[in-house]
């Protein structure tokens, strides 16, 4: 691993580290220099403040999740990085500074939710705005719940958050797209018969 990959690495633990001990909001960039013993110059060289250094994590970590999971497993596999790293995740979710964290899962979330649908489409057809939408209306569903969670401190065992949120999201999803295409049949089918 390269200099700067160990030094985010370095920075990222201590951010983790001190979140153990102290509100993710009263911790600082100070904080966090002075506890892994490098110069403020260093952290701005990495990241341009706390928030990006928050991002950072999730991305890395969330990185490896992706590379080794089927897509039908990556937000149960979020659920269970977020749970098993919950107090870190606690705090960055319901920290009353900016939050870049949600906006950037959402993102994620957005791009996985997008290939589902493409996924459930098959060879059919769905027009570029009917996609968005559903999209983005299952995004903020899952990252609504995400966050709900989080700020109830996580206290639903993973399994049962798991074996409830994913089959009911997966099985809606379906039903949306299969109900959309379902429709768009009838539609054209009663278009070519007025046609005729």
């Amino acid at each position: 691993m390269a200099k700067p990959e160990l030094t985010k690495l370095l920075i990222a633990e201590t951010l983790k580290m001190l979140v153990e001990h102290m509100p993710l909001d009263k911790i600082t960039v100070q904080d966090i220099v002075k506890t892994c013993g490098i110069n403020r110059k260093t952290f701005y060289y990495h990241f341009h403040d706390k928030q990006a250094l928050i991002c950072w994590i999730f991305d890395y970590e969330i990185a490896n999740l992706t590379r080794s999971s089927q897509d039908n497993m990556i937000i149960n596999n979020l659920a269970e990085h977020l749970y098993e790293n919950k107090n870190f995740y606690i705090a960055a979710l319901t920290s009353n500074v900016q939050n870049n964290l949600r906006d950037h899962m959402f993102k994620i979330a957005y791009d996985i939710i997008m290939n589902k649908i493409s996924g459930i489409l098959g060879s059919r057809e769905m027009s570029s705005n009917s996609m968005k939408m559903i999209a983005n209306y299952f995004t903020n569903a899952t990252i609504g719940c995400i966050t709900q969670w989080a700020s109830e401190g996580m206290k639903t065992p993973l399994d049962e958050y798991n074996f409830i949120f994913y089959p009911m999201t997966q099985d809606c999803l379906e039903f949306i797209v299969e109900k959309y295409c379902s429709i768009n049949e009838k539609s054209t089918v009663d278009h070519d018969k007025r046609v005729k």
